[in-house]
């Protein structure tokens, strides 16, 4: 008999907590609860199961998962934690995104833990501000193609009523949109959609063809060059040659950094500086040993693939046994 049906399937259920008042409780289910896998460093995320969104504690050290909790809610998650006390002192450093939720979960339940700000959401955030604009601009080349597109349905409707008047057989045109080529041999919607992946590259990384199109988009869109130097500025600054600098240099960088955001006055730029600074004392906490939240995506991933290996979560407690099993 396999240990799924000795155990009938109860233990992904005995650490699930009741909440709410008698005759209207519902069940948080925590298929995954290990003390023992709590430690020092630990990770904070989310994930996507199924339908539902799961709260991802997981050990840094290790690798393995310490608490699943269905709920993306405090009082929730509070009161899973509240079960088991002995492990709230444990835990001295957290990797964390920017979630509001996060950010009082762990303040109020690891006392004893420095919170860091994680630099791959950091970087995501601002690489996507990055790309907004580059969106914004497309969008702006398929406003002319749809305007022009208005005007030729006008043009053809005056030109049939015209006919009808006169007596004459109305031929139906096609519409066509002419747009000019640049230097590279691209229009500029082609240039605009193409130019999404060097954005994410600094220039040293670019191949010669993308070096080609970087110059015609930087030329063509000054605002998109602009915003992808700052944005290089900002990634430099979370390079791995600053760990363990000394926080009023790398201070005096950032606020040079804000500095520069406020004059080169691009929105998209401005909202990403505006997350940093209201995060500002957890992503500076990156800079003392580096520490980010890569394992827990890594598990993140690997859960994705036990997902897709085992297709699907149909039989809900079967695969939190078989991820309890694998994972913690």
């Amino acid at each position: 008999m396999s240990s799924y049906a000795q155990d009938g399937g109860a233990s992904v259920h005995e650490n699930d907590i009741k909440v709410g008042n008698p005759g209207k409780q519902k069940t948080i289910d925590v298929p995954i609860f290990e003390e023992a896998n709590f430690g020092e460093k630990m990770a904070i995320d989310e994930k996507h199961i199924g339908e539902d969104f799961y709260t991802i504690i997981s050990n840094r050290q290790t690798g393995k998962i310490a608490m699943l909790c269905n709920s993306y809610k405090f009082t929730e998650l509070e009161h899973v934690m509240l079960n088991h006390p002995s492990v709230l002192k444990k835990v001295k450093s957290v990797t964390r995104d920017f979630s509001g939720l996060y950010q009082k979960f762990c303040s109020q339940l690891f006392p004893c833990a420095v919170q860091i700000g994680d630099k791959f959401h950091v970087i995501r955030h601002l690489m996507e501000a990055n790309q907004a604009i580059r969106i914004k601009y497309r969008q702006k080349e398929l406003e002319k193609r749809r305007l022009a597109l208005k005007i030729f349905k006008q043009s053809e409707k005056s030109r049939m009523e015209e006919c009808e008047r006169t007596g004459q057989v109305f031929k139906h045109k096609k519409f066509q949109y002419k747009e000019q080529r640049l230097e590279n041999g691209e229009t500029p919607m082609e240039l605009l959609a193409r130019s999404r992946y060097l954005l994410f590259k600094f220039p040293f990384q670019w191949t010669p063809k993308q070096q080609k199109r970087a110059n015609v988009l930087f030329s063509l869109h000054p605002q998109i060059k602009q915003a992808y130097d700052l944005s290089c500025q900002f990634r430099n600054l979370m390079s791995k040659k600053n760990i363990g600098r000394q926080y009023l240099e790398i201070d005096k960088q950032l606020h040079l950094w804000y500095e520069n955001v406020e004059d080169a006055n691009i929105d998209e730029i401005l909202n990403f500086k505006s997350l940093v600074e209201s995060n500002e004392e957890y992503i500076v906490n990156y800079f003392i040993e580096g520490e980010t939240n890569a394992m827990a995506e890594g598990i993140n991933s690997k859960i994705q693939k036990f997902i897709s290996s085992n297709q699907g979560t149909r039989d809900r407690d079967f695969f939190f046994f078989r991820l309890a099993k694998y994972f913690s």
